[in-house]
């Protein structure tokens, strides 16, 4: 190493003098550069010089969804597309947060509780390698023609999306060359933890955090039924038509494509209404859904027909009567506090439910019970009875 030193004191001695304040400072650098890489002992200063910044996504469930579903989600799917193209990045976990590593670019962002495999096969992702057209779709079953322990009506009918309950965030976020420079890990290695395998480095401190709140993206319908003669009633199916089917991801707005949900038949609720000596009452059920579909929101952009809702009543003597109602004028979506939301743009939708009052009442008749009395919520088939229908409102 003194050999090497020398001839460079020497070179720098036999350079034409005066020495330029440029040349000293390159004779310097050499001389420095060249007795650190020969000098006999030194500990190597390591620069990892990666091209990915991490990125650290933590969601906030506790701000909506737990709020109005009074539980914590089983995990959640984050989905990452780069704005020049390609698949997304697709991320799983059961907890709150997830890093991940991502190069300069363009992104765009789609988180949703639970994993995407737990929503089969209720409801289907539609075009998930793009952020643009991704959609969320309930899927169909049929109820009819034998294929079923209940024989039905032949009719379509969409999954409700009941569980789990969907919300969804997103978000776009640019990854700069900086970021990444400034995300660099620096580390120097020491022999004792080389020569067992093992290299112990400062991890980097900048990794950068990305808060998400997650909106829901079910609504819940509720179904108001008045009754004269309510104790005449024993069973009751029913369905509700021009329901979205789903909505697109990156806009946030329901499908235009609507299906035909199917009330639950053991969740009717049948309470006391008015005075005894009437015989007055009402039977009111609940049912998650995606909401009425795109660009008919507001209440002038629908027409009666858009909606019809229909209802088999068995009775208690075991006959059977229809009714079919054209409901589209008459849903109205209301506040957690009960008062008429006033809609003026679609993202108002978010936290409101839908609520449904027939203007009528169903005047059933009084009849005798053949056996056993009350309501009975259990599954009929579909019966042939005498259709009313009473929705020229």
């Amino acid at each position: 190493m003194m050999l090497k030193s020398r001839f460079l004191a020497g070179l720098y001695r036999r350079c034409p003098s005066p020495l330029s304040a440029s040349a000293r400072c390159v004779l310097l650098g050499m001389l420095s550069v060249f007795t650190l890489f020969t000098a006999c002992e030194r500990r190597p200063l390591e620069v990892i010089l990666d091209e990915a910044v991490a990125v650290r996504i933590v969601v906030r469930w506790q701000v909506n969804f737990i709020e109005l579903y009074g539980n914590t989600p089983n995990g959640m799917t984050v989905m990452i597309w780069n704005a020049q193209g390609g698949a997304p990045i697709i991320r799983t976990t059961n907890a709150d947060n997830i890093t991940v590593q991502l190069e300069p670019g363009n992104y765009y962002m789609a988180i949703f509780n639970e994993l995407a495999e737990d929503y089969s096969p209720y409801l289907r992702f539609y075009d998930a390698d793009s952020y643009d057209r991704m959609a969320l779709r309930a899927t169909t079953f049929t109820v009819g023609g034998g294929s079923t322990p209940t024989r039905g009506d032949g009719t379509t009918y969409m999954y409700t999306p009941e569980d789990p309950r969907i919300a969804v965030a997103l978000d776009t976020f640019d990854i700069t060359p900086a970021m990444v420079m400034q995300d660099t890990t620096i580390f120097i290695p020491y022999e004792k933890f080389r020569d067992n395998g093992y290299v112990d480095y400062r991890e980097s401190e900048y990794t950068y955090e990305i808060d998400e709140v997650p909106w829901p993206m079910t609504v819940d319908l509720y179904v108001n039924v008045r009754l004269k003669n309510r104790q005449s009633l024993k069973t009751i199916n029913g369905s509700i038509s021009g329901m979205a089917d789903g909505f697109y991801m990156s806009r946030i707005i329901r499908t235009t494509e609507t299906g035909t949900l199917r009330f639950d038949p053991e969740r009717w609720d049948r309470n006391k209404y008015g005075e005894d000596e009437d015989k007055m009452g009402v039977i009111s059920t609940r049912l998650a859904s995606f909401g009425l579909p795109f660009g008919k929101e507001l209440l002038a952009e629908r027409d009666s027909a858009d909606n019809i809702i229909k209802f088999s009543f068995t009775l208690t003597n075991d006959s059977t009567l229809n009714y079919t109602f054209k409901v589209g004028k008459d849903i109205r979506y209301i506040t957690p506090e009960g008062e008429e939301a006033r809609i003026r743009y679609r993202t108002d939708l978010q936290n409101l439910r839908l609520v449904l009052t027939l203007p009528d009442i169903i005047d059933l008749p009084d009849v005798n019970p053949t056996g056993g009395t009350g309501f009975d919520a259990h599954v009929d088939e579909w019966e042939d009875g005498g259709t009313l229908d009473l929705g020229g409102f």
